[in-house]
């Protein structure tokens, strides 16, 4: 009798209700109202529901925690990002996407990652176990696409929409991309904030946000007026310069320095007369050699040397003053941004950083944020000339 009564309740309470057709008709008014959420919830309890549980159970969370009401963002790629229902699954298709992941709390819900990251098996414990989709320029789309994620983050660059996007698209997936770079220093308080938004994980964005902010007023509080000259480039090829919109720019900038390139935009070859015109006080130059995955420090040195033989720098003031800088992409162009920042301005001006130690901030980074067993001090390959 009771099971009667209930089942006649529920019919009166939906009646004139309309049911909902898919999980996105719920937002034609632009937000879930509380009648469409208990005639989607009746509907399905009286199995005439067109939605799975586990539909109701996103819309339930949209209703309760975000005001019935999608997120909106705009990525750094300048595009209008929407998501309706909670993120649960996500491939990470660059490293440093991986790590702001890690530092966000949200390791769990990454499904998928790059080759690189992979192959970091010492940065990246757990995620580097995950299946690979490829690299991140040029990504395995049937392999993404059977992981089934609901979102895709990608730098802003790269890959090509036509290697991404375009294809996603020919597949009829509802995966959403969305374009964050966590390499640069300009842009990385905004993207910890968008992600954290989207992922609700305010709390762990905001003590990130909070360290990186630290560590930025403590080196803009001790740049001088005058600044020394700086070039940035490829430790591989010294003559491939790093120009503005480049994370070791950004960096060079950020840190204080008086970089020779700007106004010149992206990475563009120069030649060896240019350089020695422009006279930098410091070169700093970027490289894959060391990081986290190798102790071996050979190979940035071989990358020094090779920077302070190239033909016409000779004459240049930073060869001759012995102010040449090897920096690892994995400390560099990372969420670890602010060790690196600390770590160049020490560089540009030695004599207002003696009371700082980039490797001590960098190992609490690595405790506070990264939560692995890694000792930099013992483990790792960062800078050349060494810590």
């Amino acid at each position: 009798m009771r099971n009667v009564l209930l089942v006649s309740i529920l019919l009166i309470a939906s009646m004139g209700l309309a049911n909902a057709s898919n999980y996105m008709s719920l937002f034609n008014d632009g937000k879930i109202t509380k009648d469409e959420l208990v005639n989607t919830i009746l509907n399905y309890m009286l199995g005439n529901s067109k939605l799975s549980l586990d539909e109701i159970r996103d819309a339930s969370y949209v209703y309760v925690y975000w005001n019935g009401k999608p997120k909106t963002i705009v990525d750094s790629a300048n595009r209008t990002v929407t998501i309706y229902k909670p993120i649960k699954r996500i491939v990470a298709l660059t490293s440093d996407a991986a790590e702001a992941l890690v530092i966000l709390g949200a390791k769990d819900k990454v499904v998928g990652v790059s080759k690189y990251t992979k192959d970091a098996r010492k940065q990246f414990p757990e995620l580097s176990k995950l299946p690979s989709v490829g690299r991140w320029c040029d990504p395995d789309i049937e392999a993404l696409v059977k992981l089934h994620p609901d979102v895709v983050i990608a730098y802003v660059r790269w890959p090509d929409p036509s290697k991404l996007e375009e294809k996603l698209k020919l597949l009829h997936t509802n995966i959403t991309v969305i374009r964050l770079d966590f390499y640069r220093g300009s842009t990385m308080v905004e993207e910890f904030k968008k992600l954290g938004y989207l992922l609700d994980k305010e709390e762990n964005a905001s003590r990130y946000i909070e360290w990186f902010e630290k560590i930025e007023d403590l080196v803009k509080s001790r740049i001088p007026e005058k600044m020394v000259k700086v070039y940035t480039c490829s430790a591989k090829k010294p003559l491939r310069a790093f120009g503005e919109g480049t994370g070791l720019y950004d960096l060079s900038v950020m840190a204080g320095g008086d970089n020779v390139l700007k106004e010149r935009k992206g990475y563009f070859d120069v030649d060896p007369e240019q350089v020695l015109v422009w006279a930098p006080d410091v070169i700093i130059a970027w490289s894959y050699a060391g990081g986290y995955e190798t102790d071996d420090i050979s190979g940035m040195k071989m990358e020094y040397e090779k920077i302070v033989s190239t033909p016409g720098f000779e004459n240049v003031p930073a060869v001759k003053n012995g102010k040449v800088y090897v920096i690892s992409a994995d400390l560099a162009t990372a969420p670890s941004f602010p060790v690196a920042l600390v770590t160049v301005a020490k560089w540009l001006y030695s004599d207002r950083f003696d009371d700082v130690n980039p490797k001590k901030i960098f190992q609490e980074y690595i405790d506070d944020f990264l939560h692995i067993n890694y000792n930099v001090s013992e483990h790792g390959c960062f800078v050349y000339p060494t810590w």
